[in-house]
């Protein structure tokens, strides 16, 4: 569908096919991502925030590890400062 209406507006003429395969690639490998992991970021923000961690150190971690690594120490992390406020 989206490729019918690429073609009607003359977007993809010569390899409309081979460019609409190309632009669902870029879409699901990196916009789909970044826009998980700004939401990721917002989300660790506001947790941080609340439970009185640095926000934005860790909003920096989440952005420069790669694969998610940073938002699991964030919740180890985040764990580990609940347990500990209990005591």
């Amino acid at each position: 569908m989206l490729s019918q209406l690429f073609n009607t507006l003359n977007i993809f003429s010569i390899y409309g096919e081979l460019y609409f395969i190309i632009f669902l690639l870029l879409l699901i490998f990196l916009i789909i991502p970044y826009a998980i992991l700004i939401v990721v970021a917002i989300w660790v923000y506001r947790d941080a925030k609340q439970k009185g961690l640095n926000a934005v150190v860790w909003v920096i971690i989440i952005w420069i590890t790669p694969f998610f690594i940073g938002l699991i120490f964030y919740m180890v992390n985040r764990n580990k400062t609940e347990i500990e406020a209990e005591r």
